[in-house]
Order: C-alpha cells, then structure tokens, then sequence
C-alpha cells in the first residue's frame, strides 16, 4: 500500500512537472529541440503554426515517447495536414499520461498560408484537456472533475534567403489557470511562451539551428537551444544538440514519401528519454 500511495504522488508530480511544452517530433529533439525555424513537416507545427504553410502535400505523421523510467507513462502526438488552394489546414492531438493516475490531452486545429513574399503565417486554435483518475480512485473530495481550457499558438516564419530562415511563435496564449482541486491556493497554469529561432544552412547537407524560449508564463526567463543536423546522400540524416544542460542526438532516414526519425536525451527525474517519428506524405 506504501508502495502504491508513493508510485501515485511521485508520477502527479512528475506529470505536472513535465508540461513544459508538448513534446518535439523525434527530428527537432535530436536537433537540441530547435524548431521554431527548423521544423519542415506536420509534426512541428505545435510549435510555430507557420511552418504549415511550407507543407505543400498531404500528410499524416506520429511522435511517440518512451520514459522507461517511470512505469505507465504514454507519450504520443499525431497529425495530419490538408493544403488547400486558400490555406494549409492541420488536425493535431497530443497526449501525456499515467495510466489510471493523471492525464493530459490537448486538441489542435491550424491554418496557415503565405503572407506576402517569402514570409509566412500561421494560427493554432487549441483545446487543453487535464484529469486525474487517481483523484477518483482515491476518493479525494476536492477533486473537480476534468477540466478544460482554450488558448492559441500564432506564428511567423521568413526565408530571408535559401540558406537563411528566421521565426517567432507563441504558444498557448490566453490559457486560464488550472485548479484540479477545491482546495488549491495557487492555481496551475502551463503559461504561455514565446520562442524565437533561426536556421543556417551552411551547406546543403549541414544546417544549425538555434532557438531561444520563455519559460512558461515568465517573459524574465529565457532558454536557449542549439542543434545541428548532417545528411548523408539525401537520405541518412545525423544531429546532434543541447537545451541547456540537456544533450540530445538522433537520426533519420528520409525519402520522397516517408520519414522515420529517432532520438535520445536526458530528463533530470525520468533519465534517458526515447521518440520516434514516423511521418508519411504524398
């Protein structure tokens, strides 16, 4: 029973802990989570809405997470993007989990379209879905229930050049706080950010990419984030990079039609963390 009461404490702490953001498709975190600029496909639209509009095929991708660390957690996220002569749609759902304990869920629909000459923008609306069926199982009275909230993602992408990309988005601006319970003094609110983020190719087979963030909800507090991503006969990709103290590396194998992509990094509580990407467009 100890075991059992401590397991549930300690993996609501992490699950809060851990909305930082939603989690980077396998490509960006392997690339020290640099993506404001960086991203190219449907997968990282969560992160700058603009990117959609450079996603000129339809296109259906999917991240998953493995934390080994810590038994019953589920991390996954999917997309699928519809260009269209007006505007490039999107649908996007993600999810963090511990089974029976806490969960959060967020629903997403994006347009995005080219602005005016090489700058482009993007609009995510977006539905944040918390609960936590431990609380029910425990019976604990203060719990409200499930609970929901709306906020939005907007952002700009410009291609100053071919080698030379800047960005800036914000994310989940106009959230309300979130109380799960009657009794919480201090209402928990995932805040919104803004990021800022620039890519660099030096050649055609090597780009650096660099992104600096707000912490969530504090504009006084920024991170940086910085990766670099190698190709090898326009199929074999390598990366590597850092957020903060954190480093991260990866690969990928890409074709006309689909890509697969991994990664690996670090996590201060849940030790190494595990993504896989697999994106298909035609």
């Amino acid at each position: 029973m100890k075991r059992l009461i401590a397991t549930y404490l300690f993996a609501v702490t992490v699950c809060f802990a851990m909305f930082e953001e939603q989690a980077e498709p396998a490509r960006a975190l392997g690339m020290g989570n640099a993506v404001v600029a960086a991203g190219r496909d449907v997968s990282a639209v969560p992160f700058n809405p603009a990117i959609l509009a450079g996603v000129e095929r339809y296109s259906i991708s999917g991240t998953y997470s493995s934390r080994w660390s810590l038994e019953g957690f589920t991390e996954y996220s999917s997309a699928i993007s519809i260009p269209t002569p007006v505007a490039n749609f999107a649908l996007l759902w993600h999810e963090r989990s511990v089974s029976g304990v806490y969960s959060e869920r967020t629903a997403s629909l994006a347009f995005a379209r080219k602005i005016v000459g090489a700058l482009d923008g993007g609009f995510t609306g977006k539905v944040f879905i918390a609960e936590a069926p431990g609380a029910e199982l425990w019976a604990d009275p203060a719990y409200k229930g499930a609970v929901y909230a709306l906020c939005a993602d907007v952002g700009l992408r410009y291609a100053h050049s071919e080698r030379w990309k800047f960005a800036i988005s914000t994310r989940s601006m106009g959230e309300p706080e979130i109380a799960m319970l009657e009794t919480t003094d201090s209402p928990d609110s995932p805040g919104g950010q803004v990021a800022f983020g620039a890519e660099w190719m030096i050649v055609e087979d090597l780009i650096l990419a660099g992104d600096i963030v707000s912490e969530e909800g504090n504009l006084h507090k920024w991170s940086p984030r910085a990766g670099m991503e190698v190709k090898f006969f326009d199929v074999l990709a390598v990366r590597a990079g850092a957020k903060g103290q954190r480093i991260s590396m990866g690969a990928g194998i890409e074709t006309d039609y689909w890509a697969f992509d991994v990664a690996l990094t670090n996590h201060r509580w849940l030790g190494n963390i595990y993504r896989f990407t697999l994106t298909m467009q035609y």
